[in-house]
Protein backbone atom coordinates (compact mmCIF):
# COMPACT_ATOMS: atom_id res chain seq x y z
CA UNK A 1 0.00 0.00 0.00
CA UNK A 2 2.00 3.09 -0.99
CA UNK A 3 1.44 6.81 1.40
CA UNK A 4 0.89 9.15 -1.42
CA UNK A 5 -1.51 11.66 -2.84
CA UNK A 6 -2.08 10.13 -6.20
CA UNK A 7 -4.01 9.58 -7.93
CA UNK A 8 -5.71 13.07 -6.86
CA UNK A 9 -1.78 14.42 -7.54
CA UNK A 10 -0.73 13.25 -10.84
CA UNK A 11 2.73 12.22 -9.77
CA UNK A 12 4.48 11.05 -12.51
CA UNK A 13 6.34 8.15 -10.67
CA UNK A 14 2.91 6.24 -9.77
CA UNK A 15 1.55 7.03 -12.56
CA UNK A 16 4.10 4.36 -14.36
CA UNK A 17 4.23 2.33 -10.95
CA UNK A 18 0.44 1.89 -11.47
CA UNK A 19 0.25 1.46 -15.11
CA UNK A 20 3.11 -1.06 -15.48
CA UNK A 21 2.73 -3.01 -12.17
CA UNK A 22 2.97 -6.90 -12.91
CA UNK A 23 -0.43 -9.16 -12.15
CA UNK A 24 1.08 -10.35 -8.81
CA UNK A 25 1.30 -7.12 -7.28
CA UNK A 26 -1.37 -6.36 -5.23
CA UNK A 27 -0.79 -2.55 -5.43
CA UNK A 28 -2.82 0.45 -3.84
CA UNK A 29 -2.64 3.56 -2.75
CA UNK A 30 -3.62 5.94 0.25
CA UNK A 31 -3.35 9.35 1.10
CA UNK A 32 -2.79 9.21 5.01
CA UNK A 33 -1.24 6.74 7.32
CA UNK A 34 -4.74 7.18 9.22
CA UNK A 35 -6.38 5.54 5.91
CA UNK A 36 -4.59 1.84 6.62
CA UNK A 37 -6.34 -0.36 9.90
CA UNK A 38 -4.00 -1.08 12.83
CA UNK A 39 -4.71 -4.92 11.97
CA UNK A 40 -4.63 -5.76 8.47
CA UNK A 41 -7.31 -8.56 7.59
CA UNK A 42 -4.41 -10.09 5.43
CA UNK A 43 -0.45 -9.17 5.18
CA UNK A 44 0.31 -5.91 4.09
CA UNK A 45 2.99 -4.20 2.92
CA UNK A 46 3.11 -0.27 3.69
CA UNK A 47 5.53 1.24 1.29
CA UNK A 48 6.53 5.11 1.98
CA UNK A 49 8.14 7.65 -0.31
CA UNK A 50 8.35 11.05 1.05
CA UNK A 51 8.53 11.71 4.10
CA UNK A 52 7.57 15.49 4.79
CA UNK A 53 4.21 15.56 4.25
CA UNK A 54 3.60 12.72 6.67
CA UNK A 55 5.14 15.06 9.63
CA UNK A 56 2.64 18.06 9.21
CA UNK A 57 1.23 19.50 12.47
CA UNK A 58 -2.03 20.46 11.69
CA UNK A 59 -0.65 24.17 10.13
CA UNK A 60 1.19 22.58 8.03
CA UNK A 61 3.92 23.06 9.06
CA UNK A 62 7.06 20.06 9.73
CA UNK A 63 7.59 19.78 12.99
CA UNK A 64 9.76 17.49 15.70
CA UNK A 65 6.33 16.78 17.57
CA UNK A 66 4.31 15.47 13.65
CA UNK A 67 7.84 13.14 12.85
CA UNK A 68 7.57 12.08 16.39
CA UNK A 69 3.56 10.69 16.26
CA UNK A 70 5.03 9.50 12.84
CA UNK A 71 7.40 7.43 13.97
CA UNK A 72 5.31 6.26 16.88
CA UNK A 73 2.07 5.75 14.36
CA UNK A 74 4.72 3.45 11.99
CA UNK A 75 5.64 1.57 14.72
CA UNK A 76 2.18 0.82 15.93
CA UNK A 77 1.23 -0.14 12.33
CA UNK A 78 3.79 -2.47 12.56
CA UNK A 79 3.58 -4.04 15.64
CA UNK A 80 -0.38 -5.03 14.42
CA UNK A 81 0.86 -6.96 11.45
CA UNK A 82 2.29 -4.32 8.68
CA UNK A 83 5.77 -4.18 7.15
CA UNK A 84 7.06 -0.99 6.30
CA UNK A 85 9.35 -0.37 2.91
CA UNK A 86 10.65 3.48 1.87
CA UNK A 87 11.37 3.86 -1.11
CA UNK A 88 14.23 6.24 -1.23
CA UNK A 89 13.84 9.11 -3.24
CA UNK A 90 15.92 11.89 -1.55
CA UNK A 91 16.98 11.06 1.90
CA UNK A 92 15.87 14.79 2.72
CA UNK A 93 13.74 17.15 1.49
CA UNK A 94 15.56 19.45 -1.43
CA UNK A 95 12.85 22.15 -1.60
CA UNK A 96 11.45 24.56 0.97
CA UNK A 97 14.80 25.69 2.62
CA UNK A 98 17.54 24.00 4.71
CA UNK A 99 16.33 20.72 6.13
CA UNK A 100 14.74 20.78 9.51
CA UNK A 101 14.98 19.17 13.00
CA UNK A 102 11.84 17.47 11.98
CA UNK A 103 12.83 15.88 8.47
CA UNK A 104 16.40 14.32 10.52
CA UNK A 105 14.17 12.85 12.94
CA UNK A 106 11.77 12.01 10.29
CA UNK A 107 14.37 9.97 8.11
CA UNK A 108 16.73 8.48 10.86
CA UNK A 109 13.76 7.13 12.61
CA UNK A 110 11.64 5.59 9.33
CA UNK A 111 15.69 3.57 9.04
CA UNK A 112 15.25 2.23 11.90
CA UNK A 113 11.85 0.95 11.61
CA UNK A 114 11.54 -0.33 8.17
CA UNK A 115 11.69 -3.54 7.19
CA UNK A 116 13.34 -2.83 3.90
CA UNK A 117 14.46 0.27 2.41
CA UNK A 118 14.18 0.34 -1.60
CA UNK A 119 16.94 2.61 -3.64
CA UNK A 120 16.87 3.23 -7.33
CA UNK A 121 20.76 3.53 -7.52
CA UNK A 122 23.45 0.97 -5.71
CA UNK A 123 25.09 4.19 -5.02
CA UNK A 124 22.17 5.58 -3.01
CA UNK A 125 22.28 2.15 -0.99
CA UNK A 126 25.76 1.90 -0.44
CA UNK A 127 25.21 5.54 1.49
CA UNK A 128 22.12 4.09 3.65
CA UNK A 129 23.78 0.60 4.71
CA UNK A 130 25.76 2.93 6.87
CA UNK A 131 22.33 4.04 8.34
CA UNK A 132 19.92 1.46 8.59
CA UNK A 133 20.36 -2.27 9.59
CA UNK A 134 17.38 -2.79 7.51
CA UNK A 135 17.96 -4.60 4.38
CA UNK A 136 18.71 -2.60 1.00
CA UNK A 137 17.05 -3.72 -2.18
CA UNK A 138 18.57 -1.77 -5.59
CA UNK A 139 15.73 -1.94 -8.13
CA UNK A 140 17.27 -0.43 -10.70
CA UNK A 141 15.95 3.39 -12.43
CA UNK A 142 13.02 3.91 -14.94
CA UNK A 143 11.93 6.93 -16.39
CA UNK A 144 8.73 8.45 -17.75
CA UNK A 145 7.52 5.64 -20.55
CA UNK A 146 5.69 6.06 -23.97
CA UNK A 147 1.65 5.29 -23.24
CA UNK A 148 0.61 2.41 -25.82
CA UNK A 149 -2.04 5.36 -26.60
CA UNK A 150 -0.80 8.39 -27.40
CA UNK A 151 -3.48 11.34 -27.95
CA UNK A 152 -2.35 13.54 -30.35
CA UNK A 153 0.17 16.67 -29.14
CA UNK A 154 -1.18 20.07 -28.38
CA UNK A 155 0.28 23.37 -30.52
CA UNK A 156 2.39 24.18 -28.28
CA UNK A 157 3.49 21.23 -27.51
CA UNK A 158 4.19 20.91 -31.54
CA UNK A 159 6.16 24.10 -31.08
CA UNK A 160 8.41 23.12 -28.62
CA UNK A 161 9.33 20.35 -30.85
CA UNK A 162 10.09 22.47 -33.63
CA UNK A 163 12.18 24.78 -31.56
CA UNK A 164 14.19 22.13 -30.88
CA UNK A 165 14.89 20.79 -34.14
CA UNK A 166 15.51 24.20 -35.57
CA UNK A 167 18.26 24.64 -33.47
CA UNK A 168 21.95 23.98 -33.94
CA UNK A 169 22.60 22.08 -31.11
CA UNK A 170 19.65 22.53 -28.67
CA UNK A 171 19.59 21.45 -24.65
CA UNK A 172 16.57 20.59 -23.19
CA UNK A 173 15.43 21.31 -19.24
CA UNK A 174 11.95 19.39 -18.12
CA UNK A 175 10.19 19.25 -14.90
CA UNK A 176 9.53 22.01 -11.78
CA UNK A 177 11.28 24.84 -12.26
CA UNK A 178 12.84 25.38 -8.30
CA UNK A 179 15.92 26.60 -6.67
CA UNK A 180 18.12 23.05 -6.01
CA UNK A 181 18.20 23.47 -10.04
CA UNK A 182 20.33 27.07 -10.03
CA UNK A 183 18.47 28.01 -13.22
CA UNK A 184 20.04 31.53 -13.29
CA UNK A 185 23.32 30.53 -13.07
CA UNK A 186 22.79 27.62 -15.43
CA UNK A 187 21.77 30.30 -18.03
CA UNK A 188 24.55 32.44 -17.50
CA UNK A 189 27.10 29.35 -17.73
CA UNK A 190 24.84 28.40 -21.13
CA UNK A 191 25.31 31.75 -22.41
CA UNK A 192 28.59 32.83 -21.76
CA UNK A 193 30.09 29.03 -22.78
CA UNK A 194 28.27 28.88 -25.94
CA UNK A 195 27.86 29.98 -29.28
CA UNK A 196 24.96 28.37 -31.48
CA UNK A 197 22.85 26.37 -29.15
CA UNK A 198 19.94 26.58 -28.00
CA UNK A 199 18.37 25.87 -24.61
CA UNK A 200 15.08 25.72 -23.86
CA UNK A 201 13.66 25.31 -20.29
CA UNK A 202 9.77 23.95 -19.39
CA UNK A 203 8.08 22.97 -16.23
CA UNK A 204 6.26 25.40 -13.78
CA UNK A 205 7.42 27.27 -11.66
CA UNK A 206 6.15 28.39 -8.52
CA UNK A 207 8.51 30.87 -6.74
CA UNK A 208 8.01 34.23 -7.94
CA UNK A 209 11.62 35.39 -6.77
CA UNK A 210 13.40 32.76 -9.10
CA UNK A 211 10.78 33.07 -11.90
CA UNK A 212 11.64 36.63 -11.70
CA UNK A 213 15.79 36.05 -11.52
CA UNK A 214 15.60 33.83 -14.86
CA UNK A 215 13.51 36.22 -16.71
CA UNK A 216 16.22 38.67 -15.95
CA UNK A 217 19.02 36.27 -17.22
CA UNK A 218 17.06 35.13 -20.31
CA UNK A 219 16.79 38.55 -21.88
CA UNK A 220 20.50 38.56 -22.14
CA UNK A 221 20.60 35.20 -23.72
CA UNK A 222 20.21 36.85 -27.26
CA UNK A 223 17.71 34.94 -27.84
CA UNK A 224 19.10 31.28 -27.22
CA UNK A 225 17.68 30.82 -24.17
CA UNK A 226 13.87 30.33 -24.19
CA UNK A 227 11.69 29.17 -21.07
CA UNK A 228 8.06 27.91 -21.29
CA UNK A 229 6.97 28.13 -17.78
CA UNK A 230 4.11 25.43 -18.09
CA UNK A 231 3.94 21.64 -17.11
CA UNK A 232 4.62 18.99 -20.38
CA UNK A 233 1.45 16.39 -20.29
CA UNK A 234 3.80 13.41 -19.70
CA UNK A 235 2.70 11.48 -22.39
CA UNK A 236 4.39 14.09 -24.56
CA UNK A 237 7.59 14.75 -22.86
CA UNK A 238 9.04 11.77 -25.57
CA UNK A 239 8.51 14.24 -28.12
CA UNK A 240 11.02 16.41 -26.57
CA UNK A 241 13.46 14.21 -25.47
CA UNK A 242 13.62 13.12 -28.67
CA UNK A 243 13.70 16.11 -30.44
CA UNK A 244 16.74 17.53 -28.31
CA UNK A 245 20.13 16.96 -28.92
CA UNK A 246 21.05 16.83 -25.27
CA UNK A 247 18.71 16.89 -22.31
CA UNK A 248 20.43 19.42 -19.05
CA UNK A 249 20.02 17.80 -15.47
CA UNK A 250 21.29 20.63 -13.17
CA UNK A 251 21.81 20.02 -9.74
CA UNK A 252 23.31 22.43 -6.97
CA UNK A 253 25.34 20.66 -4.28
CA UNK A 254 25.75 23.43 -1.70
CA UNK A 255 24.12 24.39 1.57
CA UNK A 256 21.19 22.32 2.39
CA UNK A 257 21.85 20.48 -1.56
CA UNK A 258 24.86 19.30 -0.36
CA UNK A 259 22.67 15.86 0.70
CA UNK A 260 22.67 15.10 -3.19
CA UNK A 261 26.65 14.17 -3.02
CA UNK A 262 25.19 11.32 -0.87
CA UNK A 263 21.69 10.26 -1.93
CA UNK A 264 19.68 11.38 -5.13
CA UNK A 265 17.43 9.87 -7.36
CA UNK A 266 17.09 12.11 -10.71
CA UNK A 267 14.05 11.73 -12.44
CA UNK A 268 15.36 13.67 -14.89
CA UNK A 269 18.24 11.62 -15.72
CA UNK A 270 16.33 8.66 -15.92
CA UNK A 271 14.09 9.85 -18.46
CA UNK A 272 16.36 11.23 -20.78
CA UNK A 273 18.40 7.96 -20.69
CA UNK A 274 14.87 6.08 -21.20
CA UNK A 275 14.25 8.36 -24.37
CA UNK A 276 17.86 7.74 -25.65
CA UNK A 277 19.08 11.62 -24.84
CA UNK A 278 22.59 12.41 -23.97
CA UNK A 279 23.08 13.93 -20.52
CA UNK A 280 24.83 16.97 -19.26
CA UNK A 281 24.98 16.50 -15.53
CA UNK A 282 27.24 17.01 -12.53
CA UNK A 283 29.42 14.49 -11.44
CA UNK A 284 27.51 13.00 -8.40
CA UNK A 285 27.16 9.60 -7.44
CA UNK A 286 24.04 8.14 -8.37
CA UNK A 287 24.50 10.25 -12.26
CA UNK A 288 27.80 8.89 -12.75
CA UNK A 289 26.40 5.13 -11.90
CA UNK A 290 23.24 5.75 -13.99
CA UNK A 291 24.61 7.12 -16.92
CA UNK A 292 27.84 5.01 -17.06
CA UNK A 293 26.79 2.99 -20.30
CA UNK A 294 25.45 6.07 -22.25
CA UNK A 295 26.73 9.67 -23.77
CA UNK A 296 27.26 11.97 -21.37
CA UNK A 297 28.97 14.68 -20.16
CA UNK A 298 29.44 15.34 -16.58
CA UNK A 299 30.68 17.97 -15.01
CA UNK A 300 32.28 18.22 -11.10
CA UNK A 301 30.07 19.43 -8.82
CA UNK A 302 29.59 23.04 -7.64
CA UNK A 303 32.04 23.98 -11.23
CA UNK A 304 28.72 24.94 -13.37
CA UNK A 305 28.00 23.25 -16.77
CA UNK A 306 29.54 25.56 -19.03
CA UNK A 307 32.63 23.48 -19.66
CA UNK A 308 31.17 20.72 -21.05
CA UNK A 309 28.59 22.55 -22.83
CA UNK A 310 30.53 23.93 -25.09
CA UNK A 311 32.76 20.67 -25.50
CA UNK A 312 29.03 19.15 -26.70
CA UNK A 313 28.54 22.31 -29.09
CA UNK A 314 31.97 21.24 -30.56
CA UNK A 315 31.21 17.85 -30.32
CA UNK A 316 27.94 18.33 -32.73
CA UNK A 317 29.42 20.70 -35.17
CA UNK A 318 32.41 18.04 -36.07
CA UNK A 319 29.79 15.38 -36.11
CA UNK A 320 28.12 17.00 -38.75
CA UNK A 321 24.64 16.11 -39.47
CA UNK A 322 22.38 14.73 -36.41
CA UNK A 323 22.33 11.11 -36.20
CA UNK A 324 19.29 9.60 -35.85
CA UNK A 325 18.74 7.52 -32.25
CA UNK A 326 17.00 5.02 -31.25
CA UNK A 327 13.59 6.74 -29.86
CA UNK A 328 13.32 4.30 -26.78
CA UNK A 329 10.24 3.76 -24.85
CA UNK A 330 11.24 3.51 -21.30
CA UNK A 331 8.78 0.70 -20.57
CA UNK A 332 11.95 -1.58 -19.86
CA UNK A 333 13.22 -0.21 -16.86
CA UNK A 334 9.79 -0.11 -15.06
CA UNK A 335 9.61 -4.04 -15.83
CA UNK A 336 12.23 -4.24 -13.41
CA UNK A 337 11.48 -2.09 -10.68
CA UNK A 338 8.12 -3.09 -10.49
CA UNK A 339 9.00 -6.87 -10.41
CA UNK A 340 11.67 -5.70 -7.73
CA UNK A 341 8.17 -4.45 -5.48
CA UNK A 342 6.83 -7.75 -6.19
CA UNK A 343 9.54 -9.20 -4.79
CA UNK A 344 10.21 -7.50 -1.88
CA UNK A 345 6.19 -7.52 -1.21
CA UNK A 346 6.26 -11.65 -1.44
CA UNK A 347 9.28 -12.04 0.64
CA UNK A 348 7.85 -9.32 3.60
CA UNK A 349 4.92 -11.42 3.30
CA UNK A 350 6.34 -14.75 3.34
CA UNK A 351 6.35 -17.62 6.31
CA UNK A 352 10.03 -17.22 6.26
CA UNK A 353 12.47 -15.06 7.70
CA UNK A 354 12.33 -11.75 5.37
CA UNK A 355 15.89 -11.32 2.63
CA UNK A 356 17.01 -14.78 3.79
CA UNK A 357 18.20 -17.90 2.30
CA UNK A 358 20.33 -18.59 -1.52
CA UNK A 359 18.48 -15.98 -3.60
CA UNK A 360 19.39 -13.06 -0.63
CA UNK A 361 22.15 -11.53 -2.43
CA UNK A 362 20.56 -11.12 -5.90
CA UNK A 363 17.73 -9.72 -4.39
CA UNK A 364 19.45 -7.01 -2.39
CA UNK A 365 22.21 -6.37 -4.80
CA UNK A 366 24.58 -5.74 -1.71
CA UNK A 367 25.77 -7.70 1.06
CA UNK A 368 23.65 -8.20 3.60
CA UNK A 369 23.16 -4.78 5.52
CA UNK A 370 21.92 -5.89 8.91
CA UNK A 371 25.65 -7.59 9.68
CA UNK A 372 26.97 -3.62 8.90
CA UNK A 373 28.13 -1.58 11.78
CA UNK A 374 25.14 1.36 11.40
CA UNK A 375 26.36 4.15 11.84
CA UNK A 376 24.12 7.39 12.59
CA UNK A 377 24.10 10.44 10.06
CA UNK A 378 26.08 13.30 11.10
CA UNK A 379 23.61 16.38 9.84
CA UNK A 380 24.93 19.42 9.40
CA UNK A 381 26.02 21.35 13.14
CA UNK A 382 22.44 23.11 13.41
CA UNK A 383 21.24 23.26 17.66
CA UNK A 384 17.85 21.92 16.43
CA UNK A 385 19.62 18.43 16.18
CA UNK A 386 20.78 18.11 19.14
CA UNK A 387 17.55 15.86 20.37
CA UNK A 388 17.20 13.93 17.20
CA UNK A 389 18.30 9.93 17.45
CA UNK A 390 17.27 7.13 16.07
CA UNK A 391 14.66 5.25 17.49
Amino acid sequence: MAVTDYPAWPSPYFAELHRNAPPGLPLGFVSTLDALPEHPAQPGVINLHRLKRLCRDPDGQRTLTAAKALLEQLQALRDGGWRIVWTVHNLLPIDGGAPREADWCAALGVLGIADAVLTHTRSDALHLARLTKAPIVVAGWAGLSVPKSVPPASEPVRALVRRLRDAPFSVLVVGNLVPYKGLPAVVKAFTAHTRRAHLLITGPCRDDALAADLAAVVVTSGGRVHVHPERIPPEHVHRLYQAADAALCPYRVDGSWEVFTRVLYPGSVSTALAFCTPVVAPDLPAIAEMTANSPAWLYPPGEGPGRVLAAAENASRQAGPRARRSPGDGTAGWRLVTATYQRIFEQLIGPNDPFSGPDSDTVTNLPDPRHRISRPLVPPPHKETSSCSIP
